[in-house]
Formats: structure tokens, sequence, C-alpha cells
């Protein structure tokens, strides 16, 4: 039976309990037609002892003359079923009829007939029920057994079992049929839901179960599908903005990388130059392996999500390191670099990790839109309750259009005087992300074809920090990068 469709099964299942249904009821209606009819037969007897009765004792008031045993003979004759009667003495001899054959002789009661006994036995090769009752007749105490043959019930019972035999088969093929169809029009919904189970994949998880209107078990598993796919829809999603994100950050970081082995393969350097650039590649190398370390550790939790690890930090070492870090890149590409910072230090509660991509973002987009002997800048200030990283470049600008849905998520402008391929529309959207993910603010103002002032304002962070130590490396404030040539 597990092989068979659910369908099949509803089918089989309901001609089942319908088969058993119709033969609990033949069974039942069988036996109370019986009963009935038996009961009714017992009353036609207890009426015949009655007439009987009464029949002797009108002679008895008339002054019958005849002698007992020739009016109960004349009683015989004119009655229905006159002769299926019986007189007995107590002690069980016959006082009438005298004449009957002894294989037509009533078989006398085994118990006390005071009160209505009634049995069976066969008549005159009939089934016949005998009532035995003792009574009184002419004073006399005697035992009278009355016999009434049951052919007329028998045949009623015979033609209702036929019937009952007749009708349970076509009943039963009725029933399988309708249990059949019932059970198609009630998965109708589930087909349906199939069909479009079946459609739904890897490139359209938006697509739904349809929902039946019925308030019944399938619309809550429709509804509980439906609830699944969503989930399952933002996990992926979820993941395609992991695998999109881990992409762009490492790009970044070989781009850098070959940037500077570029520029040392292409020109003579001292023993301490070339020690500088290898030792830019092992930062940079370094700094793309804590990123994988980073990215595995999201890809092993179940949301793919980074949780933000505020720590206070120097803004100004941030900005410095973040610049030297695209340094040859810029150089390559003929631009100048040059970061500005103010006076003392300042300091912010952030993620060390998810500002380096935000500052690195910034600058890469930067010099991907600058023509060559184009300038950018980095510059760190501070307000009365905020500090400002501003990102300057003289590139080529966007318009209010571009400017209005540059952080939408792979969103890019056609911008045909870029200098290199288009990208996948994810820096400035990952760049919001993690702005939002420190409450700070980011916006950019841009002059088509003349340059795009991007500036982030961290909130004042809060407790004491308002001194701190000098910045690492002896690093002096205001420096630049000399002006590159192609």
């Amino acid at each position: 039976m597990r092989n068979l469709t659910v369908r099949a099964q509803l089918a089989l299942w309901y001609s089942l309990v319908t088969f058993a249904g119709l033969l609990l009821f033949g069974v039942l209606s069988f036996g109370a037609l019986r009963f009935a009819l038996f009961q009714a037969k017992k009353s036609h007897l207890r009426g015949r002892e009655q007439r009987l009765i009464q029949f002797l004792t009108d002679n008895k008031a008339e002054r019958n003359p005849l002698p007992l045993s020739e009016q109960l003979r004349n009683y015989a004759i004119v009655t229905h079923e006159g002769n299926l009667f019986e007189i007995r003495n107590p002690d069980g001899s016959l006082l009438f009829p005298f004449d009957v054959n002894r294989a037509d002789l009533i078989s006398t009661s085994p118990k006390d007939c005071s009160d209505t006994v009634f049995f069976f036995q066969t008549l005159e090769h009939r089934s016949a029920m005998v009532m035995c009752h003792q009574t009184m007749l002419k004073g006399q105490s005697v035992r009278l057994y009355i016999g009434g043959v049951l052919d007329e019930e028998f045949y009623m019972l015979r033609l209702y079992r036929d019937a009952l035999l007749v009708l349970m088969p076509g009943l039963l093929s009725l029933a399988a049929m309708s249990g059949y169809l019932l059970s198609r029009h009630a998965l109708k919904s589930v087909d349906r839901m199939t069909k479009a189970a079946v459609n739904i994949g890897i490139g359209n998880l938006s697509a739904r179960l349809p929902v039946p209107s019925a308030k019944d078990e399938i619309q809550h598993l429709a509804v509980s599908w439906n609830q699944l796919l969503d989930r399952l829809e933002a996990a992926v999603l979820r993941l395609s903005k992991f695998s999109a994100d881990a992409s762009h950050d490492l790009r970044t970081s070989i781009t850098v990388i070959l940037a500077t082995a570029q520029l040392s393969l292409h020109r003579r350097h001292s023993e301490d130059e070339y020690r500088e650039d290898l030792s830019k590649v092992v930062t940079e190398c370094r700094t793309a392996s804590t990123l994988l370390d980073a990215l595995l550790s999201l890809a092993r939790s179940d949301t793919f999500s980074h949780e933000v690890a505020f720590q206070r930090i120097n803004i100004c070492d941030l900005v410095v390191n973040g610049c030297r870090r695209v340094e040859d890149l810029a150089e390559s590409s003929g631009i100048m670099l040059d970061w500005h910072l103010p006076d003392e230090p300042a300091f912010i509660d952030g993620d060390e990790l998810l500002l380096q991509r935000l500052l690195g973002i910034l600058l890469d987009n930067a010099i991907k839109y600058t023509p060559e002997h184009g300038e950018i800048s980095a510059a760190v200030s501070r307000s009365d309750n905020a500090v400002i990283v501003t990102v300057r470049d003289t590139g080529i600008g966007m318009s209010e259009d571009v400017r209005r849905r540059v952080f939408e998520r792979h969103y890019q402008a056609d911008l045909r005087e870029r200098k290199s391929q288009a990208g996948n529309g994810l820096g400035l959207a990952i760049a919001r992300w993690i702005a939002d993910a420190h409450q700070a603010e980011l916006t950019v103002e841009s002059v088509p074809l003349h340059s795009s002032v991007f500036q982030i304002k961290f909130p004042a962070p809060t407790g004491r920090h308002s001194a701190a130590p000098p910045v690492a490396g002896g690093l002096s404030l205001d420096r630049s990068s000399a002006a590159y040539s192609a």
C-alpha cells in the first residue's frame, strides 16, 4: 500500500470504510428486521391463545352441548393454522388432538410454562415458532402449545438479505469511485502547489506556492512552505552578498599587490626601496590573509553577517595606513595622492578591519575614476561632536541622478570616462553598510567632469580619550606622496 499514490490510498481507505459501514449496517438491519418479525410472530401466537380461550368461554356461556375435544376440532377446522396447537396435561400427556402424526407432534418444553415460553421447531416440514403457556380450561390446569409457521418471515428475511447482497457491490463500487473523485478534488490544491514548486529554482526564489482560500491543512502547508521559501531566499541573498563582498575586497588587495610589484619590476630601485616594496606586499598579503580569516568565519556562521567589534581607534593612523596601502596603485596611474591630518590624533569607536575596508573602497574608487595627473586627498578633521574623514578627487564626477543612486547595491552608472572596466556595483554599497554599522553618516558631493568629495562623519567617542601617543613610525603630519607621471 505504501507504493500507491496518495489519491489511490485515499480512495482505497474510503472504500474500506464504506464497506465496513455497509457490512455493519447490513448485519444490524438484518438482525433488527429478524427481531421485529419474530416479535410480531410472538404477538400473533398470544392473540391466537386469547382467541382460543375466548372461543371456549363463549361456548360455555352458550351451553354448547358438544364435548371439549369436538369443540377444539371445530376450532381447528375454521381457524388459520388451527391444527398447529396441542393441549397437554401438566405431566405431558396429550389431551388434544389424539390422531396427530408422531412426526408432527410439538415437542414438549423442558421449562415450566407458567410464564410464556417460545421456542423453534420444525412442524409439517416447515420451520415454526411454538408458544407454551400453562392455563386453565374448564377448571383444569393444562399446557397450551400453539405453533405458527415462519415461512412468511423467512421469506422476507431472504428477500432483504438478497437485496443487501445485490446492492452492496454496487454501493461499494460507487463509494470507490466517489472516493477517487473526492480525493482528486481535495488534492487539486496539492497538484497546483506541486507544479509551482517544480518551477521554483535558485534563479527565481521569489516565486511562491499558491495558497488555497479554504482554511484547512493544505492552506497551512502552503503557508509553511512559503515561509520556508522566505527564509531560504533570505539565506541565499545573504550568501550571494557574502560572496560578492568577499570578491570585491580580495580584488582590492590583489590590485594593490599587483601595482606595487609592477612598479618594482619596471624601474630600478635600491635595496632599501625594494625592501620597502616587498614590505608593502607582505603587509597587503597579511591584510588579505586577515580578510580571508574573517570571511571564513562569516562563512561558518549561520547568518553570513559580520559582528562589529568596537574598540578605540586612532583614525589618523587608519587614514595614513590606508593611503600608503594604495599609493603604488595611484603612482602607477599617474595620480598624486596626499593626506592631511589634524595637529592632534583623533579617536573614534569602531571596527578596525571594517574601517580599513571603508577607506580602501573610497580611495580605490577615487583612483579608478580620476584621470592621469589628477589629485586625490584624504583628510581628517574634528568638530564639536564629530570626527570627519574626507576623500576628495579631481575625477570625472557624477550627475545628480547618479549621485542619488550611487550607494545602491549593484548600481552601475554609465560613465564612459572611466579608465577601467565596469565593476560590480558593490563597493559603495558596502561602504554605506560599514558607515551605518558605526552610526556614521556617509555623504557625497560631486561636480560632473570636475570632482567628487566623499565625507564620513563619525560620532565623537564617549569617555576620556583627548590625547594619545604620536603616530607610529614617526610619520609627519600632512605628509603627501609626490606627483607621479604615467
